[in-house]
């Protein structure tokens, strides 16, 4: 099945794909947000690569190699996922996750050790296909020392082989790798096709949990990956965040009792963020139906460039979500400041 028949939004950058079937680059870099599909059409990519008989650039599902492919044991295709990854997708080819001793994490990070591999399983030739892939991901969790050591492979692929990156965020690769690879883009459906993915997939108020969700509907099958808050604690950030310059320091030590994640909590304040400046601009708001009055009269107290100024710090906090602090700390913090930028925007209004 062609990946756009599950996923219709994923049709243009698909379609890109498509194209170079026949005339692989060394590297392809598809990016796109967490939950939009970028890793599942490069998983689809993948597979058309090492398909013996692709219609239109499209794996064929059928024949010896794609049986191959979907019991995990291509020797032609080989995946490179972060411990994390690995032990959030059940495919066959990750092998069985063991569990860890009390008190240790898997890697969020491609390893070092992962990287080099690479290069030996591209030192043989082909075994069945005419083409290699190696899929990796996320390769923007690589440090520079890793990039380093995938650029070299970048640099002098062998003939007939492909590394497929797949990023959340392609802010965070090196420049060097980028520059060697075809970028492909995916972007979030629309509103109505998210609503109507997440209603095929039988879910409760699809249009509330798609807001929930950040427009990213793929997202609901990842409830253990410490994507999203808990719902109680969503609501009462939202709570919070609706008292506006209001909200008082007593307020926010009273509510963040516990640990939050942080990449979540970042998230949701960066969508409240997104709407108010929607609604100052004269757009309509997306995330938060349920709080749209509290919305609404935000907007029409803001400095929307003093109130930019927060979302920098958003931003920022966002790329150092896996920095090990105090996360309880990380989010009062995030929170008073919030606060205060709407106190300040407000007097410079």
């Amino acid at each position: 099945m062609e990946i756009t028949d599950l996923y219709p939004w994923l049709e243009r950058p698909a379609a890109a794909l498509r194209k170079m079937r026949d005339k692989l680059p060394g590297g392809v870099l598809i990016y796109g947000p967490r939950g939009s599909g970028a890793y599942e059409l490069a998983a689809s990519f993948a597979a058309s690569v090492v398909c013996s008989s692709p219609k239109d650039g499209v794996a064929c599902g059928s024949c010896a190699d794609c049986r191959l492919v979907q019991a995990g044991t291509h020797p032609d295709l080989k995946y490179v996922l972060s411990e994390t990854e690995a032990a959030l997708r059940p495919e066959p080819w990750n092998g069985k996750i063991q569990p860890l001793p009390k008190g240790k994490s898997f890697s969020k990070q491609i390893l070092i050790e992962q990287v080099r591999e690479i290069g030996e399983y591209l030192s043989v030739t082909a075994f069945r296909s005419d083409h290699r892939a190696v899929l990796i991901y996320p390769a923007d969790s690589m440090s520079e020392d890793q990039s380093s050591a995938l650029l070299k492979t970048l640099e002098e692929p062998p003939e007939g082989a492909v590394l497929i990156l797949v990023a959340d965020d392609v802010s965070s690769i090196l420049p060097t790798i980028r520059s060697r690879c075809q970028l492909v883009r995916v972007a979030p459906p629309t509103r109505e096709q998210g609503i109507a993915y997440l209603k095929s997939q039988k879910v409760r108020n699809p249009e509330s949990e798609l807001a929930r969700l950040g427009g990213l509907p793929l997202l609901i099958h990842e409830s253990g990956a410490n994507l999203l808050l808990e719902k109680k604690d969503e609501k009462m950030i939202l709570d919070l965040l609706a008292k506006g310059a209001l909200m008082t320091s007593g307020d926010v030590l009273e509510a963040v009792k516990n640990d939050l994640t942080i990449g979540p909590l970042v998230a949701v304040m960066q969508r409240w963020c997104w709407d108010i400046s929607a609604q100052s601009m004269g757009l309509e708001s997306r995330y938060f139906p349920d709080y749209a009055a509290a919305v609404q009269s935000l907007s029409a107290q803001i400095d929307i460039r003093r109130f930019q100024e927060f979302n920098a710090k958003l931003n920022q906090a966002s790329r150092s979500k896996d920095h090990p602090l105090s996360k309880k700390l990380v989010a009062q913090t995030l929170l008073m400041d919030y606060a205060s930028a709407l106190k300040a925007s407000q007097k410079n209004y």
